[in-house]
């Protein structure tokens, strides 16, 4: 495994997270404010159920976005 990761063509483009945790608490966060606008039109899904489940999504990822922004920044501080 450690031969892996060594080799630059194989690790990822994203080794702390930022981004992922970023794309995902924004799409939460679009969700959200799609099904509050417009959830009314759709028929057929338990509408608060699932803006629930986008303000959780959206709400656990703030958090989780400055957990990996202070794990970038001890790294870098680390590797300096």
């Amino acid at each position: 495994m450690d031969r892996i990761l060594a080799d630059p063509a194989l690790r990822s483009r994203d080794d702390d997270g930022v981004a992922a945790i970023a794309i995902g608490t924004a799409l939460w966060t679009i969700a959200l404010v799609a099904l509050a606008l417009f959830g009314n039109s759709i028929t057929g899904i338990d509408i608060d159920r699932w803006i629930l489940v986008c303000a959780i999504g959206a709400g656990l990822g703030i958090p989780g976005l400055a957990i990996v922004l202070a794990r970038r920044a001890r790294l870098r501080r680390r590797s300096a």
